[in-house]
């Protein structure tokens, strides 16, 4: 037991070189067990010598001195090994990309409004034409409105009274509605609300972690109604969208094929507006229509030729009218330009344009988190402190580290983790200070600060 709390307190004694680990007054090297806390005073059950609070790096930290007798625990002591502490806070739009940021002021008025139902009066329908609303238990009558999409379960509340009473009694109608309204109504905005069942946007709902890593997700991706980390969604060939327009050249595809295959379309609330669709299912479904991938790229490449010809007829014309003195326009346009549905440059232009912030509910804890991020690192980055560029490994790298630490997300109880290892709060920040000026401050994230810690206790 005594070796492996030596080894315990010499790893952490390596992992925390940098702090005053050791009493500078001493001749002899004594070092000390670091047991990060958020206060609580731990002390041993057989000499109650209390260990005290240290303050470095944003860490707070307990330490005992382990000379002879001073911290040696028996098997009926307690021990209580806790993780760092730290700052943290919660902020409502975390991306300037996502969807949440092109909200009107007119479109900001709060989403409990959306699929409102008329003011409770007596029903025009006769009950017993309706007998299924009360033969069937209220349990089969919910997995049967789980199936409805948003648009569905408004019209039906609509219908009667009774219909009210059921939708509303659904807990993940009611849930979703005054604790993720602002998803609701930008499912509603960009017209993809009823491609998806409730039941499927409730399990994303409960379900905290991004589908393509094991990150906390904060984000909800439309076309496919999956939740996401801001990484994933921002590199990941998962999470990539295009117009329309461009997906069918590129695919080969015709309105009608789109139709047909169901895949959710986004409407993009930015002026010109947009519609975006999903690249990877949209290629998919090429090629299971014309057969193969090289068959798709053969009857792309035919329809390109079709696009030019056609423009080249149209230049034609308009040039002989022009020599002709009749011509009432300008130069015919391409109406078609083909683009490629990434940019050349590596940095994809709709990414994030199809994604909107999604908070988690905890059923267990009967809790809302929208995602926690750290202080340190947010500091780190807006400040530009970052220095990512100046090593040969992150020069290039379209999603360095201290790029990545800002936007990442966690749930509050991972957060003192983080804080073990964080760079950003070995470097000891004065948050108060900023370098900023008032344009680059309108930028910065806005949230609340907070101490964060670990809470739960583990017997020895």
């Amino acid at each position: 037991m005594v070796g492996a709390i030596n080894r315990y307190c010499c790893s952490f004694q390596c992992l925390f070189h940098s702090s005053p680990l050791f009493d500078q007054g001493t001749t002899s090297l004594q070092p000390r067990v670091l047991v990060p806390s958020l206060g609580e005073r731990i002390h041993d059950a057989n000499t109650g010598k209390r260990g005290r609070e240290l303050q470095k790096g944003g860490i707070r930290a307990l330490l005992f001195d382990r000379s002879p007798g001073s911290f040696y625990p028996s098997h009926s002591n307690t021990i209580l090994f806790h993780m760092a502490s730290g700052t943290a806070y919660r902020c409502e739009k975390p991306c300037r990309e996502t969807l949440d940021y092109y909200l009107s002021p007119d479109d900001s008025k709060p989403a409990v409004m959306l699929y409102k139902a008329p003011p409770p009066k007596k029903s025009r329908i006769n009950p017993k034409y309706t007998p299924l609303l009360d033969r069937l238990p209220l349990e089969i009558v919910h997995l049967i409105l789980l199936n409805l999409d948003l648009p569905s379960l408004g019209r039906l509340r609509r219908v009667s009274t009774r219909g009210r009473c059921l939708v509303e009694s659904l807990p993940a109608y009611s849930l979703l509605r005054a604790l993720a309204s602002d998803t609701l109504r930008m499912m509603d905005i960009t017209k993809c609300a009823s491609y998806f069942p409730i039941g499927r946007l409730f399990t994303e709902f409960c379900h905290p972690w991004c589908r393509t890593c094991t990150d906390f997700g904060p984000f909800l991706y439309f076309p496919t109604l999956t939740r996401s980390c801001y990484k994933c969604s921002y590199l990941r060939p998962e999470y990539e969208v295009a117009p329309m327009r461009d997906i069918c050249l590129k695919f080969a595809l015709t309105l009608a094929d789109i139709h047909r295959s169901k895949l959710p379309i986004i409407y993009h609330p930015e002026k010109p507006p947009h519609h975006l669709m999903d690249v990877a299912r949209a290629k998919a479904v090429g090629i299971k229509l014309h057969g193969s991938k090289k068959e798709m790229e053969r009857a792309y490449q035919t329809r390109r030729k079709e696009y030019e010809r056609d423009y080249q007829r149209r230049v034609q014309e308009w040039q002989t009218r022009r020599h002709q003195g009749t011509h009432t326009g300008g130069r015919p346009r391409r109406r078609w330009n083909p683009k490629p549905l990434v940019e050349n440059d590596g940095e994809p232009s709709w990414r994030l344009q199809a994604s909107v912030a999604f908070p988690y509910w905890d059923s267990r804890t009967r809790t809302l988190e929208p995602g926690t991020y750290c202080r340190a690192c947010t500091y780190h980055w807006e400040e530009g402190n970052a220095d990512d560029w100046r090593r040969m490994e992150t020069i290039f790298h379209l999603h360095p580290p201290s790029r990545e630490a800002y936007y990442r997300a966690f749930l509050e109880a991972d957060l003192p983790q983080h804080f073990l290892h964080c760079v950003a709060m070995k470097q000891n920040y004065n948050f108060r200070v900023e370098r900023l000026s008032p344009t680059e401050r309108l930028f910065k994230r806005k949230g609340t600060d907070f101490i964060v810690g670990h809470k739960n206790n583990t017997d020895a």
